[in-house]
């Protein structure tokens, strides 16, 4: 007795079988029925209301039915409504379409018109959206169905196929079905066809089976065995239909569409699904055919090629004769077979690239050719610019447009983007830089020793280098911003001391820059105007308010205070001025809240931002240490005490050294924060509100770089000393003390408890150091080997930042620190604790090992 197999797409996890059962928790209700409308406008023809106990129909207008249904429930094409404990069928207008007489109705809501399965009395059959009765009512079991085809049990318990439309059992017994929305595949008598209404594929075949969809649009799947037919998944698009099958005879393979439509007989070795890039093809022997699924006309090709492929959705290669020429998905053949086999290929938006005879060339998406083929390489732009193509030949570069026309001509062996222009470089005899416009025209000739957009946030300025110490910058019009060339340019530093390519909150960003003959300036990097003469011998940090930027300057040797438009705030006559923790107060509307540090001859005050003496000119240190709460370490004779605003100390004691206050977490919610005091070799820590918080402990201060860029240039001169006195030096301030330890539990790398050893840390990064520069920065070149390039340091411009809570450094550019690892597991991801910057080469996987 041969087993009888089902294959169903049926949703919401019904097993092979649409038999209508009790739902629990339900009220109830005795069947499955998904309370949804076929679409929104069901809702605006009728409602349903509740009245006494009992449901009924609502029109617009709250034209109301009597309310006579124990339950109405939405259904595909309308409601199942409950009377007496029996069912019946109402239409989306809620007029009663069929009799109140089941025990049971079930909505095929996956399989839209397909009707209602209906029980009565112990028996089953099928019911039209209409009323219409499809099926009789004498089935022990529905067991699933279509739009075309109902799966039945019999009184026998036999499996019989009924169609819908005819009421019209199918004569054959069946051994197989697979079925899906629109059609079913079956097998009966030991050969497969295919069923609809009527039999649309004969039972001549040995395997009918939808094409796998291969994720290779080049590779064959179909052996020379008997394709076995496997279950499909269920599928979560229920209106989708089978559009094209795989038919087998004697090992031979052919592709037929959902109506039964031949397009290649069986008679192939292979069927290939690339539906999803527009096409399928068929193998015989060694040539291939193309069915072009998605033309209007549904075009095919004789089997006459070598190779099918295709590199993505919207064109079809085919190569003939060992020529490839291109397919679009309409059939219609836009590349003649000349081109080589191995170089043809979809490019971009613009068309395709081609290649003959080993020369590479652009064709349109029509086919016209954009370049000829007589190039070396044709490639677009790193910035994505696809209006203009790098050509090279003979080891040479130029841009040509879409129209074909030379725009620079192919002389210079290297071109690329630079701010809506384009960079050219020629190598010999020495490496020179010059810019072109997108007309061709020269905006600067090739005698630059490089060019390059500036990394400001938002800024359109060009920076040219002519030589060292020799720079000028080209605005939006391509003009020379300044007359005469300046000799240095950056960023400021902030009230942290940290240097970022940001814009200010206001949307702009002034750099700082120098003149030949030493002076300093600024300039507004958005509207690329100076906005500070260079008349500056120094600018050394800047703070943002509410409604300015202000910069501490030094002209000789007095400081004073500018803004961003270059007037004087405070005047240019005190022998030291400090920004330090001039954060930005947001609620400070006239900047009437901002104290400045200044000092006259040796006694140090502050003054507010209309020069008026605040704290008094007695204290021969002052030092800003706290952000917020404006509190300062404040010296008089040889001991540091902390005082707030108006000078009045926080604590009674006096302290060697205070470091700066950093935020702690409070349980009230209350701000507050806390810093570490330390005395003749003890520390401990006190809060905002002057309250020692721990015991006395053994520590020192820290001692060590406040400034990346003072890190940087201190190592760049220790390992360029002969000795390795300041290498040691450089060690200890870069690895973690017991100062910096306090602040520092977790390896930010990984989030783990950080254990360190201190004495350990400062010796392998003292020996690490020596043999890097022994081996690398002054590596032995007569063995052919150059060592660590020196301007990996002393050439690249390191900001810092706020990242996810840190201060660490970042680079635009070089982001390794060279070609070693060692500097970069050294220098990267360096960190900013409690004022000043280690290395966290410590905190890296292996750091032991290495």
């Amino acid at each position: 007795m041969n087993k009888f197999h089902v294959l169903l797409f049926i949703l919401f996890g019904i097993p092979a079988s649409a038999q209508v059962v009790e739902v629990e928790g339900r009220s109830d209700y005795p069947v499955e029925v998904v309370a949804e409308p076929d679409d929104e406008r069901a809702r605006t023809t009728i409602g349903t209301y509740r009245e006494k106990g009992k449901s009924g129909f609502v029109s617009p207008g709250n034209v109301r039915q009597e309310a006579i249904y124990e339950d109405i429930r939405w259904a595909s094409g309308g409601f199942i409504v409950k009377k007496n404990n029996l069912y019946g069928i109402a239409n989306k207008k809620g007029e009663l379409i069929s009799k109140i007489e089941y025990d049971s109705i079930g909505s095929d809501s996956y399989n839209k018109g397909a009707g209602f399965v209906i029980k009565r009395k112990g028996k089953y059959g099928k019911m039209s959206e209409t009323g219409e009765i499809l099926i009789p009512v004498n089935y022990g079991k529905i067991i699933a169905g279509n739009l075309h085809i109902t799966l039945v049990k019999n009184k026998k318990d036999e499996t019989q196929l009924i169609f819908n439309t005819q009421n019209k059992l199918f004569p054959k017994k069946i051994e197989y079905v697979a079925l899906y929305q629109n059609l079913a595949i079956v097998k009966a008598g030991g050969k497969f066809g295919v069923l609809k209404n009527e039999t649309i594929i004969p039972f001549e075949y040995d395997s009918i089976f939808i094409p796998k969809n291969n994720s290779n649009y080049n590779t064959y799947n179909n052996n020379k065995s008997k394709q076995k037919i496997k279950i499909p998944n269920p599928l979560l698009q229920p209106s989708q239909n089978v559009l094209y099958l795989t038919i087998q005879k004697n090992n031979k393979f052919g592709l037929v569409n959902g109506n039964g439509t031949i397009i290649y007989p069986a008679d192939n070795d292979a069927v290939n699904n690339a539906d999803s890039y527009g096409y399928y093809s068929v193998k015989k022997g060694e040539l291939y055919g193309i069915y072009f699924s998605k033309s209007t006309d549904k075009k095919k090709t004789d089997i006459e090629f070598d190779r099918v492929f295709t590199d993505g959705y919207g064109a079809i290669m085919a190569s003939k004769n060992k020529k490839a020429g291109i397919f679009n998905l309409q059939g219609e053949q836009i590349a003649p077979f000349e081109y080589d086999n191995d170089f043809i290929a979809q490019y971009s938006s613009i068309g395709y690239r081609v290649s003959k005879d080993k020369k590479r060339g652009i064709l349109d998406k029509q086919g016209k050719v954009i370049v000829p083929p007589i190039y070396d390489d044709v490639d677009t732009f790193s910035l994505g610019n696809r209006d203009f193509l790098n050509v090279k030949k003979d080891e040479k570069h130029g841009v040509i447009n879409l129209k074909g026309e030379i725009i620079i001509p192919v002389a210079f062996d290297w071109i690329d983007e630079e701010n809506n222009m384009f960079k050219v470089m020629k190598a010999e005899p020495n490496r020179k830089f010059g810019l072109y416009d997108k007309t061709g025209k020269t905006v600067v000739p090739v005698e630059y020793q490089w060019i390059t957009n500036s990394n400001t946030q938002f800024s359109k300025i060009t920076i040219l280098k002519i030589a060292e110490n020799n720079y000028n910058f080209l605005n939006q019009k391509n003009e020379f911003i300044f007359t005469e060339n300046i000799s240095d340019f950056g960023y400021v530093l902030d009230e942290h001391k940290l240097k970022n390519p940001f814009a200010s909150g206001r949307g702009d960003m002034r750099i700082f820059i120098k003149s030949q003959n030493g002076k300093y300036g600024l300039l507004n990097e958005t509207s690329q105007t100076l906005v500070a003469p260079m008349v500056y011998d120094e600018i050394l940090q800047f703070f943002e308010s509410r409604i300015h930027l202000y910069y501490s300057v030094r002209k000789g040797k007095k400081f004073g205070l500018i803004n961003e438009e270059g007037k004087e705030i405070i005047p240019i006559k005190y022998d030291a001025l400090s920004v330090d923790f001039a954060d930005y107060d947001a609620e400070d509307r006239n900047d009437e809240k901002y104290r400045i540090v200044v000092a006259k001859g040796t006694k140090m005050g502050t003054v507010n931002l209309k020069n008026e003496t605040i704290l008094p000119f007695e204290y021969t240190h002052l030092q800003r240490i706290s952000g917020w709460q404006e509190l300062y370490k404040a010296k008089k004779r040889n001991k540091y005490q902390i005082i707030d605003k108006n000078g009045k100390p926080i604590n009674p004691n006096f302290f060697d050294e205070v470091a700066n206050f950093e935020y702690i977490n409070s349980h009230n919610g209350s701000r507050i924060s806390q810093a570490l005091t330390f005395s003749n070799g003890k520390m401990r820590v006190i809060d905002s509100n002057g309250n020692f918080i721990t015991p006395e402990v053994p520590m020192q201060p820290h001692s060590g770089y406040t400034t990346f860029d003072e890190l940087k240039f201190a190592l760049v001169k220790a390992l360029d000393s002969k000795e390795d006195i300041l290498l040691k030096e450089f060690a200890r301030k870069i690895a973690p003390s017991e100062h910096i330890s306090y602040y520092l539990k977790q390896n930010i790398f990984d989030k783990s408890n950080l254990y360190t050893n201190i004495d350990y840390i400062k010796e392998k990064y003292f020996t690490d150091l020596q043999k890097f520069k022994h081996q690398e920065w002054n590596a032995d070149k007569r063995y052919g080997y150059n060592g660590y390039n020196h301007k990996s340091l002393t050439h690249v411009n390191d900001y810092t930042i706020y990242d996810d809570g840190i201060v660490t450094n970042k680079r635009t550019e070089d982001w390794a620190f060279g070609d070693t690892r060692f500097m970069e597991k050294l220098l990267r991801n360096a960190i900013k604790i409690n004022g000043y910057w280690i290395s966290t080469y410590f905190m890296k996987r292996g750091f032991d090992r290495d």
